[in-house]
């Protein structure tokens, strides 16, 4: 039958190697449809050998559960460690904000004492000794230590001095006005004549320190005096005290270590002495001095500001002045010299007469 749908010749019709081989041969004839059966089949567990465990099946809602879960624990230890940032920031800026707090309220406090209580009057242009008006009492009301006054023109070093006897550390940490923050902030403290020195200004050396601080005040400008050419800006210096006022020319600047005991040497037993103390600061200088400084044995008083080298706080910047002329309290002339006894006075005026003749 050439015909039959089922005929193995036809084309298309499967080849018998196609299908699995089994123990029925085909008759030929169409099997008859059987209905499935309705009985469930039983589920059989498989068997896993060893150690290997059935794979855990988890709903969509459960993964969703899990992975929040991870994301939580995950951002709340972000979120703390960014709170935790947050506060070391914020006090970071606040300790930065008060420490130039103390820079600015420490100057603040010596600026008003200036505008109060030190008056340069120069009408002329030219700053001499009789330009200056300093409201002593004014200041002992304020602070009974001020024996002095230091100002350099043009520059910021414009301060009252103090003193106490045989005490370098009181004023360390001390304003003006006995003002202090601690351990923590620009510690102003105040410009201070050694304690080792007379009050009254009389000594052969007088030593006068003050800090070196990070916003240029106090004697920090002197800090950098071991550069010739700043050295040689600002040479003139005045000293102005209830019994006189002073100017004086810079001669030298020596960088020494902080523990030296040779330079914080009042007097000398003789002129030699005192020559060879200033010929040995001028020997160490570490600057030019344009003009040249002064001959040692032409010095008869010197002055010595004493501040930090910096970085090295190890070391100190000490730069000599020699006084050039003094004024007495209450004297009318606008020039002299404390260095002149009364018998030298009459000896220069007896010569002067005697010329005029």
């Amino acid at each position: 039958m050439p015909d039959s749908p089922y005929d193995p010749r036809r084309p298309g019709y499967p080849h018998p190697g196609a299908y699995p081989q089994s123990n029925q041969q085909f008759s030929g004839q169409r099997q008859p449809y059987q209905q499935p059966s309705q009985q469930p089949q039983q589920y059989q567990q498989p068997r896993y050998a060893g150690a290997v465990r059935p794979v855990q099946t988890t709903s969509a809602a459960q993964h969703a559960d899990v992975r929040y879960s991870k994301d939580a624990r995950r951002g709340g230890v972000w979120r703390v460690l960014f709170f935790l940032s947050l506060i070391v920031l914020i006090g970071a800026l606040g300790c930065v904000g008060y420490i130039f707090y103390t820079y600015w309220a420490g100057q603040q406090e010596y600026d008003e004492l200036a505008q109060e209580y030190m008056q340069v009057d120069d009408p002329t242009g030219v700053t001499t000794l009789a330009s200056f008006n300093i409201d002593w009492d004014g200041l002992r009301a304020i602070n009974p230590d001020v024996v002095g006054w230091v100002y350099v023109p043009g520059t910021i070093i414009n301060y009252p001095i103090v003193w106490r006897e045989d005490d370098d550390n009181y004023y360390l940490r001390r304003t003006f006005g006995d003002n202090s923050v601690g351990t923590f902030g620009a510690e102003y403290g105040t410009i201070m004549l050694a304690g080792v020195n007379s009050p009254e200004w009389t000594d052969e050396v007088n030593v006068i320190y003050g800090h070196h601080l990070n916003n240029g005040s106090m004697f920090s400008l002197l800090g950098k005096y071991e550069d010739s050419t700043q050295f040689n800006e600002h040479r003139t210096m005045f000293v102005l005290t209830p019994v006189g006022n002073f100017r004086m020319t810079s001669f030298a600047c020596d960088k020494v270590p902080g523990s030296s005991t040779d330079i914080v040497i009042p007097n000398f037993p003789t002129k030699e002495e005192f020559t060879a103390y200033v010929q040995a600061r001028i020997d160490d200088s570490i600057v030019n001095p344009d003009p040249p400084a002064i001959a040692a044995n032409k010095v008869q008083q010197v002055f010595a500001f004493s501040t930090c080298s910096q970085p090295d706080h190890e070391n100190r910047l000490v730069t000599f002045c020699s006084v050039d002329e003094f004024l007495p309290a209450g004297s009318d002339v606008a020039k002299g010299s404390s260095l002149l006894s009364d018998s030298q006075i009459e000896d220069v005026q007896g010569m002067v007469d005697e010329r005029l003749l």
